[in-house]
């Protein structure tokens, strides 16, 4: 009887203990830890717009006088990732500011300024003058699991320091962007809810890391958000802090998907089939060719376009990836040293898969020479034809056409844009000879 008694009693005075632990989650502490690294962004942009109206046409005395000014702003999030002020946030949440105001946990706010951004990776960097507050800096591993706890804390439709809980629901998801219809490849994918203004914020784990930046939605979704992984972001903040742009790594190889390369779409899908390769590149220097087959990447399968585009944008200049070769019966390793980009690489791209020479004449990049018996030929392409666009972006110069290529040469076709006379006509290119 008194052993009974005894145990009741010590029961009931554990009871206050235990609820009140449950209470204190491992997601409250990591919330508690880490929000204040979290800030709230409120980019100001001013837009400048000529009136025109047929009433303006026909009256111009009675119609607005000159051009009319506009403010506009739009609200993220963004994340301190050290402790001399640098932020990083989405190159979407500030595109065009002209004013960034970061507002901090403590309801304090200060002016940002911008260090570097990139369109492609929809990354940018900024500071601010304060120095020691609190920062959540990126993660060193990068070894998140399916299925594991992840937080995602911003500032979804003004409602600032809002936090959602869900899950690691995908790596490596590859993204096409219905406004600029660029393709953002490595995303982690979460069912945490995330919402317009939550770009820029922090997708963090239940040891308080900062695994991602959030992104992006699908619209039409509910539970399915995007971020970019800490690698990434981690590989764009040191490149534009040091070089002020982001280096493409370059390996000199053109692949496609194995049943794109066979009559009526069939055969093997497994791993790409290497389509061209340049001279002097460092898939040549290691003695890959056409027809080769790359079933994997630093260990991980390589099945189709997106996985080898995935695995070179994780690769910086001077990284070294080795790939799984099959083919003539046997399978071995091939290691490869990425280098950066040619001076001329748009030259040379056009040249060898298009069929065009180019030069400038009159701030305007024309063709000088096209090649007997090649896709331009084939096109109709002359020389004297204007080159307006490559892959969307009007261009001016030789230099832009290198650029562009540079950063875009993963993509499995060139979009050219040309003009002869009054018409422009839009001609699409495969990236293989």
């Amino acid at each position: 009887m008194k052993r009974s008694v005894a145990v009741a009693v010590v029961l009931v005075a554990a009871a206050p203990a235990a609820a009140q632990s449950l209470r204190r989650t491992p997601v409250v502490q990591v919330v508690e830890r880490v929000r204040p690294a979290v800030v709230n962004l409120t980019a100001r942009q001013v837009v400048t717009v000529r009136p025109r109206s047929l009433f303006g046409d026909l009256f111009p005395e009675f119609g607005a006088t000159g051009p009319q000014v506009y403010t506009s702003q739009s609200l993220g999030s963004g994340v301190l990732i050290s402790p001399d002020g640098l932020l990083v946030t989405n190159e979407h949440v500030i595109e065009g500011a002209a004013e960034i105001k970061v507002s901090f946990s403590n309801g304090k706010s200060e002016q940002a300024e911008v260090i570097g951004s990139d369109a492609d990776s929809d990354l940018a960097i900024l500071r601010v003058a304060a120095r020691g507050r609190p920062f959540l800096p990126l993660a060193e591993k990068d070894d998140s699991m399916i299925g594991e706890t992840m937080i995602a804390i911003g500032n979804p439709l003004g409602l600032g320091s809002t936090v959602t809980v869900g899950v690691l629901s995908a790596r490596d998801r590859t993204v096409t962007s219905p406004d600029t219809h660029r393709v953002y490849t490595d995303f982690l994918q979460t069912d945490a809810s995330i919402n317009p203004g939550n770009s820029g914020g922090a997708l963090v784990d239940l040891d308080g890391r900062l695994v991602g930046i959030n992104t992006a939605i699908i619209g039409d979704a509910q539970g399915i958000g995007f971020a970019i992984p800490a690698k990434r972001v981690r590989r764009v903040v040191n490149d534009l802090l040091r070089y002020g742009h982001v280096q493409a790594a370059w390996l000199g190889m053109f692949v496609a998907n194995r049943d794109e390369r066979r009559p009526g779409g069939r055969g093997e899908a497994t791993g790409v089939e290497v389509v061209d390769v340049f001279p002097g590149s460092p898939a040549a220097a290691a003695g890959l060719h056409r027809g080769a087959v790359v079933l994997a990447g630093n260990g991980r399968p390589i099945n189709g376009r997106d996985d080898y585009t995935t695995l070179l944008a994780q690769l910086a200049p001077g990284d070294n990836v080795t790939f799984e070769i099959g083919g003539r019966g046997a399978l071995r390793a091939v290691t490869l040293r990425a280098a950066e980009p040619p001076a001329d690489l748009g030259e040379q791209v056009l040249l060898r898969f298009v069929g065009v020479k180019l030069s400038e004449r009159g701030g305007k990049v024309v063709v000088s020479h096209v090649v007997a018996g090649s896709r331009a030929d084939a096109a109709g392409l002359a020389s004297g034809d204007v080159v307006l666009q490559v892959n969307g972006e009007r261009v001016s110069n030789i230099a832009q056409i290198d650029a562009i290529v540079a950063r875009e040469h993963t993509r499995s076709s060139l979009l050219l844009v040309i003009q002869r006379g009054g018409f422009a006509y839009q001609l699409p290119f495969p990236m293989s000879s």
